[in-house]
């Protein structure tokens, strides 16, 4: 079945969502809920969505994060207006909106995450512990959950981005001046020195977007003063649930986190694997094939 996309109001954020199936009248089918990263534009992970929906079966959504992926129709909302609906307490109550109120109460819920949205998920399902119950699984992919400021990417950051945030946002705004037909012509050139498709041009474009730009780096900020230490408290909560896989090569998420995550809890699954941390840009049907795998063997449990 092909997907399609749907918007919603969460936390009062118009939002996007990739959907195969309707989530909110399954008859009580398992559901597959997946968080992206910080870029939150849902297109992305179009080509993942579509494999764990063709291997398992299930309806599946995909969720962004909050002003990310602007609306089909209806102003642009500016970061300025309710900046606490964009920074990471805003992305938790966006994601509880959904599961609390748009999914078939009856459905038990195949939670994943990947980067901050591993985060996410761990910090929701501790501020609603009555949500553990309605979950079968939780897969959390190349999680950022602890020092993020102090990773590799989290230094070029700090040094980078958020010193020059003002100026990456005036640059952006100048950019979007230029003709559509020449920001395609550059984004054609980026793709194929990076030997990525040419159908990624209109998600690199959304990514060129000023105002989704802005709110990006705002969230990335608030990550960096916040995703800090484990929550070791809500992790252990949900153990048996949790499968977690990083990477070997992972600048946001270094293998010496993996290490410490295996120290802290050695009885949860994880995997340690030779993908990008930006996975869905060339290895979506791979890591899609180890999720299934792990949602396949909680269905059967539950069933």
């Amino acid at each position: 079945m092909s997907f399609k996309t749907v918007c919603r109001t969460l936390n009062y954020v118009r939002t996007p969502l990739l959907m195969w199936e309707n989530i909110n009248d399954c008859k009580g089918s398992d559901v597959v809920v997946c968080i992206t990263g910080n870029p939150g534009i849902i297109d992305f992970y179009t080509e993942f969505g579509s494999e764990v929906h063709k291997n398992t079966g299930l309806p599946v959504c995909v969720i962004g994060q909050a002003g990310h992926d602007e609306p089909p129709s209806g102003p642009e909302e500016k970061l300025e207006s309710s900046d606490n609906l964009y920074n990471l307490k805003g992305q938790v109550a966006q994601k509880l909106d959904l599961i609390n109120n748009h999914i078939d109460k009856k459905s038990k819920i195949h939670l994943i995450g990947h980067s901050i949205g591993a985060w996410l998920i761990i910090e929701l399902l501790e501020k609603d512990p009555n949500l553990i119950s309605r979950v079968s699984s939780v897969t959390l992919l190349f999680p950022t959950l602890q020092k993020m400021v102090e990773s590799p990417n989290g230094k070029q950051f700090v040094k980078y981005v958020k010193t020059f945030h003002s100026l990456i946002i005036m640059l952006l705004t100048l950019l979007n001046y230029l003709p559509v037909l020449v920001k395609t012509l550059l984004v054609d050139i980026y793709l194929k020195s990076n030997s990525l498709p040419s159908h990624y041009s209109d998600r690199i474009l959304k990514c060129l977007n000023p105002n989704t730009m802005d709110k990006v780096i705002y969230l990335a900020i608030d990550e960096m003063q916040t995703v800090t230490t484990l929550n070791k408290s809500a992790i252990d909560r949900i153990k048996h649930l949790t499968c977690v896989i990083y990477s070997n090569r992972d600048n946001w998420a270094p293998i010496e986190y993996f290490d410490d995550f295996i120290r802290f809890k050695p009885s949860i699954e994880m995997k340690l694997v030779n993908i990008n941390h930006a996975f869905v840009l060339k290895s979506s049907n791979r890591v899609a094939e180890m999720v299934v795998d792990f949602i396949k063997t909680k269905m059967y449990l539950t069933n």
